[in-house]
């Protein structure tokens, strides 16, 4: 299953290279529950299903596309479609969060460019849209957006300010480099 998600992860990553957030995005069958991975014993294991992660809150805080959505918004746009070929699928947001508050402290030690991108897109995401996350999901337990700010976000809201250059995060990834700039 493991070689899976990588291959999964890095179908979703192509193109992220020469777009960043604009042209990643395909991550599999919307099946892949790439959260499982993230404590994974396998370091690429790990490593692909974080970065799909990254990718995720990425493509979703630049406003490219959304791959969490409460139930209530995706109820809506289920009715809107009623062919199931059109029907959209989201991850569950609740699971990343949960998996995240597990192992920020793995991911941030082995993936510093990636947490701080996560940690980026975290907040920004809740604050562009100016709704708290326990309002905007209120079918997840408000706790877990409590906890995600305490131990995470408020600690570590110096990363989001941070900006690192684009090629350590492709560097951490694994991904080579499109454009000069982005070489070492």
């Amino acid at each position: 299953m493991t070689n899976i998600i990588i291959e999964q992860a890095k179908r979703g990553l192509k193109g992220f290279a020469i777009g960043f957030f604009h042209t990643s995005g395909h991550y599999g069958r919307y099946q892949e529950e790439y959260y499982k991975y993230f404590g994974d014993p396998d370091f690429e294991t790990r490593k692909y299903s974080i970065a799909a992660f990254t990718c995720m809150l990425g493509t979703w805080e630049t406003g490219y596309c959304r791959v969490f959505q409460p139930i209530k918004e995706w109820e809506e746009l289920k009715q809107r479609s009623s062919h199931p070929s059109n029907q959209i699928r989201f991850y569950r947001f609740k699971d990343y969060v949960y998996e995240l508050l597990e192992h920020h402290e793995q991911i941030e030690k082995e993936f510093p460019y990636m947490f701080e991108h996560i940690i980026f897109c975290l907040i920004n995401i809740e604050k562009e849209k100016g709704i708290s996350y326990e309002d905007w999901f209120p079918e997840h337990n408000p706790n877990m957006f409590k906890r995600l700010r305490e131990e995470i976000l408020i600690p570590k809201k110096h990363l989001a300010e941070k900006h690192s250059l684009f090629k350590y995060l492709l560097k951490e990834i694994g991904i080579g480099p499109f454009f000069e700039s982005d070489k070492f």
